[in-house]
C-alpha cells in the first residue's frame, strides 16, 4: 500500500532489481529523537535483499530534501534506524522517475499476470538464444510475426526473465537489442 505515486514508481525499480528477494510499503514504524522529543516516523519502505540485508527507503521529491529542518530530521531519523540495524536511505525522484528505464518496468509489469509459455514463446526464446543478441524488429521479420504480436510475446518472456534487453538505454517500445539469460 504506497502513500504517494512516488512510492508507486519505486515499486517497479524493486520489482525487477534481481538483488532484492522482497519489499514491503509502510513498514513497522520506530520512535526518533529530536529537538528534545520522541518522536513517531514509519519509513516508506523496508527493503530485503538477497544477500540478507535490509534498508528502510524514505521517498521524497529532490524540491523538499534541501531544507535544513528536512535534513535534521532525517539525520535523526537515520540515527535511530541504524541503532536497530537497519540503514534508512533516502531516494529521490531524480532516481526514480528516469526514463526509458521506468517506463520499460511498467511496461514489463502489464505482463506479470501472463502465466505459461506459449509454443509461439518457445519459439521466440530458441530462436533469440540461437541469434545471440538481435533486434526486436529482426525478430520479427525473420520469424514471420507482425512486430506488435512479437513485442508483446517478447514482453512476456523479458517479465518472465528468460530474455533481457537494456532497459536503461533501450525503449522497448521501439527496437530493442534482446538476448537470452544464461
Amino acid at each position: 500500500m504506497c502513500e504517494s505515486s512516488l512510492e508507486f514508481d519505486a515499486c517497479f525499480h524493486h520489482e525487477y532489481n534481481d538483488s532484492i528477494e522482497s519489499f514491503g510499503s509502510q513498514p513497522e514504524g520506530f520512535k526518533y529523537e529530536f529537538m528534545g522529543k520522541s518522536l513517531p516516523y514509519t519509513p516508506d519502505a523496508l527493503i530485503l535483499y538477497t544477500n540478507k540485508t535490509q534498508k528502510y527507503h524514505e521517498y521524497k521529491p529532490y524540491s523538499k530534501i534541501a531544507s535544513p529542518l528536512f535534513r535534521a530530521k532525517f539525520a535523526a531519523k537515520r540515527d535511530a534506524s541504524l541503532k536497530m540495524g537497519i540503514d534508512l536511505v533516502l531516494v529521490t525522484d531524480r532516481q526514480i522517475r528516469v526514463d526509458p528505464i521506468l517506463s520499460n518496468l511498467k511496461l514489463l509489469h502489464r505482463y506479470s499476470g501472463v502465466y505459461g509459455i506459449s509454443s509461439i514463446q518457445n519459439d521466440l526464446l530458441s530462436f533469440i538464444r540461437t541469434s545471440g543478441a538481435i533486434k526486436l524488429n529482426d525478430v520479427s521479420s525473420q520469424i514471420g510475426i507482425p512486430i506488435g504480436e512479437t513485442r508483446s510475446l517478447v514482453l512476456g518472456l523479458m517479465h518472465k526473465r528468460l530474455i533481457e534487453a537494456e532497459l536503461g538505454c533501450d525503449d522497448l517500445n521501439n527496437n530493442p537489442t534482446l538476448w537470452t539469460t544464461p
